[in-house]
């Protein structure tokens, strides 16, 4: 079946009540309504809304697009009910591990064209050739990327201060800013009764580290992620960290209590995002400040994952011209430009924009953002096999709560990720 497509009628009527003569006639005009469908926060929609604004000052007489943001839990199997039945979404933010899950569907369509031609606000060319992840398959680009996200820590200025605990800048300054000094740390947050760290499960979670102390799940085309030391030795760092209660796992958390929560209401020291979380942060009057992720290996910073959205149009829609040419405005320089200045959610896709991320910046070291960014790793290989990531998030998250070893886990993880990629 089709999407159902609203249109928006303007009718200039004429009668009586207007003062026309009987012999007038009355004027239609449509304008296109696209739906956009994104998970995001209210401060996030507020980000953009920003560029959907700006696309309506340029195309609101012939284009309208509704904004509708949905809590991140579930939003891809929402999402994908939607797809599936007749209310789907014209245009759809698609998180990184579903992403070859939609391409495979055939549920967005291909790109390549409509970017080459006169219409289009942004070419592929850019954009660096490393940023496209899973939306590329066989040489066809299925979704933009709209911005990216390298991971740093966050932490919470009063928390530290109110246990006593020096800053991690004051560490990252002296040469001292590794997983030694985060585990003493946190073991003091937890002596004064706060978490020290929010860990999550899957790649997600746990590849910063594995990146961080210059490991990798594969290499080459060959799963090393249980054989190469320095990914075992990232995995059983954090396992242990959880296990000691250093740590707490996202998925024990009480229903409705995640990290932004616990960290507005000072209830934990850090906690590890892209720049997504600060928008709300600072609308929350928080005093926080990024700093790099902590290392192992004597380096003062190394690659933690760079994460992305992506940003596809439906393949049943009734209007694919109008929903591209969107699209490519919100991926394009001015579009992101709009979107992330003034403390957006996220740092820019294309080179030349860093500006927006240190002009009057919020908190204090914006610049760790860029320095992440410019040796960051995005996920490649598990979201490139459908249902892999899901897998191995699976298998961490029983590793954190404790049902299986580190050991188990890594040779699970292996077995897994071999099974599955040489299908």
């Amino acid at each position: 079946m089709g999407v159902k497509k609203r249109t928006m009628v303007v009718i200039v009527a004429c009668g009586i009540l207007a003062g026309c003569s009987s012999s007038d006639t009355s004027s239609e005009e449509d304008v296109v309504k696209l739906d956009f469908l994104t998970y995001a926060d209210p401060a996030q929609l507020k980000v953009y809304q920003r560029a959907v604004d700006a696309f309506h000052e340029l195309h609101g007489d012939e284009i309208q697009v509704e904004l509708t943001g949905l809590p991140a839990d579930n939003y891809t199997q929402t999402l994908t009910t939607r797809l599936q039945g007749s209310e789907g979404p014209d245009i759809y933010y698609v998180q990184d591990f579903s992403m070859s899950t939609f391409v495979q569907g055939g549920t967005a369509l291909p790109l390549d064209d409509f970017l080459e031609g006169p219409d289009s606000y942004v070419r592929k060319d850019e954009f660096p050739d490393d940023i496209w992840g899973p939306t590329q398959k066989d040489g066809v680009t299925y979704a933009l990327v709209p911005d990216a996200n390298p991971f740093v820590m966050y932490y919470n200025k009063s928390v530290f201060e109110e246990v006593g605990v020096k800053s991690p800048q004051e560490y990252y300054d002296e040469g001292n800013w590794s997983w030694d000094t985060l585990k003493e740390i946190t073991s003091t947050f937890k002596e004064a009764g706060k978490e020290g760290y929010v860990q999550d499960g899957g790649p997600f979670g746990v590849n910063t580290w594995i990146y961080s102390n210059g490991g990798s799940v594969e290499k080459d085309g060959e799963v090393v992620i249980d054989s190469d030391p320095k990914t075992i030795e990232a995995i059983e760092y954090v396992n242990q960290m959880v296990q000691d209660g250093n740590f707490v796992f996202s998925g024990s958390l009480p229903q409705g209590q995640g990290r932004d929560a616990m960290f507005m209401s000072d209830q934990v020291a850090l906690v590890g995002a892209g720049r997504w979380l600060t928008p709300l942060f600072l609308e929350s009057n928080k005093d926080f400040d990024y700093i790099p992720w902590p290392t192992n290996t004597g380096e003062q910073m190394e690659p933690t994952l760079v994460t992305s959205a992506y940003l596809a149009v439906n393949s049943d829609t009734d209007y694919p011209e109008e929903a591209m040419k969107f699209i490519s405005y919100y991926v394009s320089e001015e579009g992101q430009e709009i979107r992330l200045a003034d403390n957006g959610n996220s740092v820019p896709s294309i080179a030349g924009l860093e500006h927006v991320v240190t002009d009057n910046p919020e908190p204090e070291h914006a610049e760790y953002l860029l320095d992440a960014i410019r040796i960051g790793q995005p996920i490649v290989f598990e979201f490139e096999t459908p249902g892999l990531s899901n897998e191995m998030r699976d298998i961490y998250e029983i590793m954190f709560i404790g049902d299986i070893t580190a050991e188990e886990a890594i040779s699970r993880l292996g077995d897994k990720a071999r099974e599955m990629t040489e299908e």
